[in-house]
C-alpha cells in the first residue's frame, strides 16, 4: 500500500511545563468539567485547501471536498496545548493521533506527567487526555464504551461526553473568529499550514488577552460544523483498545460512580 504524504511543517508543540503545571490544569479540568486526572481534549478538523497538483486524492476527505485533517489539544478554558497540521485529509483522526507528536511523548513517559492514586489499592492513573469513539483507547487517551452493560458505564460515558465540550467550542471559536478556515484556502500546499498555525497561535493570544467572540457566533459555527459532519466509522486499524486502557477505563468508572458530585447525581 503507497504511503501517504504528509507535509513537513512546524507544530504549535505543547510548552515544556513541569508538574506543578501540570497538576493545576488538572485540578481546573475537575473543578470545572468534573472529570478527574485530564488534562486536555483532542480531536481533529478539516481545513479545506485547493486541489494539491500532486497526489490529490491523498487530501480528499470524506467531507467530500479537498483538506488538511488538523490535530489540537486544548484545555478546560479552550486554550490550544499542541497542534499539527500536516495530515492529508483522506487521513483518518485516529492514525493521525497515534503518530502525533504528543502521543509519542506521552507513551514514552517524556512529559512531566502526574500519576495519581484515583482509589487506594489500585495503579496510579497518568494525566488524561479525553477523546471521542474514533480514537485508541489508551492509558494516556479516553474514550467512550461503544455498548454500555451498566449504569456507572453509562454515567462514565455522559461525564465523557460533557468533559470533552472544550475542544469543540475552542474550535467554534477559532473558526468563527479566523473565517477564512471556512473557505478554500488558496495557497501553495506548503504554505498552508503555516497559515492554520498562525490562526492558531492568534487564537491562544485573544483567549488570553479577553478578546471574545460574540457566544451566537460560535454557536452558528458550531452547528455549521456538525451540519457537515457525516457519520465517521472508526479506523479498523488504529481505533483500537488496549488492555492498559480499558484497566484505566474501569478505574476511572468506578471513581466517578463512588465521587459523583452531589449536584450531578
Amino acid at each position: 500500500m503507497k504511503r501517504q504524504r504528509r507535509i513537513r511543517t512546524p507544530r504549535l508543540y505543547w510548552k515544556k511545563t513541569g508538574r506543578t503545571e501540570q497538576w493545576w490544569l488538572i485540578i481546573h479540568f475537575k473543578n470545572k468539567l468534573c472529570f478527574p486526572q485530564t488534562f486536555g481534549c483532542v480531536d481533529g478538523t478539516h481545513i479545506p485547501i485547493q486541489q494539491p497538483l500532486e497526489n490529490s486524492h491523498d487530501f480528499f476527505s470524506y467531507k467530500m471536498k479537498y483538506t488538511l485533517n488538523v490535530q489540537a489539544i486544548c484545555d478546560y478554558e479552550g486554550n490550544f496545548l499542541d497542534v499539527e497540521c500536516k495530515w492529508p485529509g483522506s487521513v483518518h483522526d485516529a492514525k493521525v493521533f497515534a503518530n502525533s507528536h504528543i502521543n509519542k511523548l506521552l507513551r514514552d513517559g517524556r512529559l512531566p506527567l502526574v500519576y495519581r492514586e484515583l482509589l487506594p489499592g489500585y495503579d496510579k492513573v497518568p494525566a488524561l487526555l479525553l477523546a471521542d469513539p474514533a480514537y485508541t483507547l489508551l492509558p494516556h487517551c479516553m474514550k467512550e464504551y461503544p455498548t454500555c452493560k451498566t449504569n456507572e458505564q453509562v454515567l462514565f460515558n455522559n461525564m465523557l461526553r460533557s468533559a470533552r465540550n472544550p475542544i469543540e467550542s475552542a474550535y467554534g471559536r477559532l473558526k468563527a473568529r479566523w473565517q477564512i478556515l471556512n473557505k478554500r484556502i488558496n495557497l501553495k500546499l506548503q504554505t498552508v499550514p503555516q497559515l492554520i498555525y498562525a490562526c492558531f497561535v492568534l487564537h491562544n493570544f485573544c483567549q488570553k488577552n479577553g478578546l471574545r467572540v460574540p457566544d451566537d457566533n460560535v454557536q452558528r459555527q458550531m452547528d455549521y460544523d456538525k451540519e457537515v459532519q457525516p457519520n465517521v466509522q472508526p479506523d479498523r486499524i488504529y481505533s483500537y483498545n488496549t488492555t492498559e486502557g480499558e484497566r484505566v477505563r474501569e478505574l476511572l468508572t468506578s471513581y466517578i460512580e463512588q465521587h459523583l458530585p452531589d449536584h450531578l447525581s
